[in-house]
């Protein structure tokens, strides 16, 4: 029975001791490497800090910053993942939140970890790694965990303005480390390329789908999401045959014409997540590499990653909206209307999430948690939690959930139109000028402003928008930039493109 992720670990590094477990540009480690160094690390906390205890890893993006995570939890501790580059501000408000007991630093973020890491304890991770590792101790953890146990703490922006950190249990991992290997055929001849920062939970994939079944992962260095020629080289060099992108990264691969030119035909798995992904460019990608799985995930960071998937098994036209498909394994998806009823089908709901997939709730935080992990309103029997996700969804005809945007995404304009953005989004992204874009609601002024990049001449989006979209869900301005602002996890900026174009 499979309880603590480190079990994976362990059985990996006796099958495959000498296999690159992890790797980037400078240094790789193997199984047995990087559990040693887990090890060693971990028998450093013994005595440091108590089991179930928080400690930060303030380190770059590195197979280095990993071993770190496991060393956390070889102490029986949760590790909390910090974006070296996150204004100290921030870091601030998540250390006032979070408490950590300790902090591992690289020597690059020696001075930053230092000056935040207040009362904590903290240490350069190379220099616990010289401990000899305490059996006995490590023993002794381990049987004393459980899988509720928390694996991890994720910083999210939250809309007060202070961070909120959701929280993971092995079990959530196990389950989806499980369900990848059974459902996606995750094996250990998989090589995947990482895009994802290790603060963004899309990262979980390619960390916990290696440790389970003996992968490889290769840290893809960020210069290629801006130099695709480097990119599709490292692909090819490095043999990697899975990744798991977000959509803007996959959209400009294919805006960028390298698919054409150089397309990375060793690829066997293209999954992707974390906004919607336009069919226009999916069929770029698809007629580049048609031998490929591509798979459509969806979920938000408080359910462990993914709680649906579609794996695409047929032709989409450009404007057509891709599915999110149906509910991973062990996972219940309800859509609700406003009654808190089940929707009807083709019926606009909120979805909502159940199963042991879901976060545990939010750390330090019982007020957020008890708004968005709700008692499931179907159910007057017994206690079960539901997460609302805050995301609007349909059922099509052929029984798949269609996602439609965010609740907050949804406005009413001209004082009755219900609109959900996403829906004017999908015709705008199936435009061939259009590069990326998305729209925004000038409250104040009751226009939807469309925001693209792109070769397209507004006279021209606007004429074929209106081929595809009623009046009333028509922009009533178009803004024309040369670059979009993109989150940490390579999303579109909304927030602060609002702030800045809109105010």
């Amino acid at each position: 029975m499979i309880t603590n992720i480190l079990d994976y670990l362990d059985a990996s590094a006796a099958r495959f001791p000498d296999k690159i477990a992890f790797g980037d540009e400078k240094t790789t480690l193997t199984f047995a490497q990087l559990r040693d160094l887990a090890r060693r690390g971990g028998t450093y906390l013994t005595g440091r800090v108590k089991p179930n205890a928080p400690v930060a890893v303030f380190m770059e993006k590195t197979p280095e910053c990993l071993a770190a995570f496991f060393a956390a939890v070889e102490a029986g501790c949760f590790y909390v993942p910090l974006d070296t580059k996150m204004p100290a501000e921030r870091i601030r408000l998540i250390f006032d939140t979070l408490h950590p007991a300790f902090v591992f630093y690289d020597e690059k973020n020696a001075d930053a970890a230092k000056a935040v890491a207040g009362q904590a304890g903290c240490a350069l991770f190379a220099d616990a790694c010289k401990t000899e590792p305490d059996e006995a101790a490590l023993a002794a953890i381990r049987a004393g965990h459980t899988d509720t146990d928390l694996l991890y703490v994720l910083f999210t922006s939250g809309s007060t303005g202070v961070p909120k950190g959701v929280t993971i249990s092995h079990r959530g991992i196990i389950d989806w480390a499980e369900w990848l290997h059974e459902a996606l055929h995750i094996d250990d001849t998989c090589v995947f390329g990482n895009q994802a920062p290790f603060v963004f939970d899309n990262s979980t994939l390619d960390i916990y789908s290696t440790l389970k079944n003996g992968c490889t992962t290769w840290i893809i260095p960020r210069k290629c999401f801006s130099f695709h020629k480097t990119m599709m080289r490292f692909l090819a060099e490095h043999e990697i045959d899975t990744i798991f992108f977000v959509p803007s990264a996959l959209i400009a691969i294919a805006n960028s014409g390298i698919l054409d030119a150089m397309p990375p035909t060793g690829l066997k798995r293209v999954f992707f997540c974390g906004e919607v992904m336009p069919n226009r460019q999916l069929n770029q990608w698809r007629r580049a590499v048609p031998e490929a799985v591509y798979c459509n995930m969806y979920g938000p960071t408080e359910i462990t990653d993914v709680c649906a998937y579609y794996i695409v098994d047929r032709d989409f036209d450009d404007d057509e909206p891709l599915p999110i498909g149906r509910p991973c394994a062990n996972t219940r998806i309800l859509i609700l209307n406003d009654e808190n009823r089940p929707a009807a089908p083709g019926e606009t709901g909120e979805l909502c999430v159940l199963g042991t997939c879901l976060s545990l709730g939010y750390y330090n935080n019982p007020t957020q948690t008890e708004k968005a992990f709700v008692q499931n309103p179907l159910n007057s029997a017994f206690h079960e939690r539901m997460y609302r996700t805050g995301d609007l969804a349909r059922y099509n005809d052929r029984g798949e959930i269609v996602f439609l945007g965010r609740k907050d995404f949804q406005i009413k304009h001209q004082g009755c139109y219900r609109i959900e953005l996403g829906e004017i989004e999908t015709a705008l992204l199936a435009s061939r000028d259009v590069s990326n874009g998305c729209c925004l609601f000038d409250e104040a002024k009751d226009e939807i402003v469309c925001v693209y990049m792109g070769l397209a001449e507004e006279r021209d989006l606007a004429r074929a928008l209106a081929e595809k979209l009623p009046a009333y869900m028509l922009p009533n301005r178009y803004m024309h930039l040369d670059t979009l602002p993109m989150t940490i996890n390579d999303k579109i900026d909304r927030v602060t493109l609002k702030k800045t174009h809109i105010g």
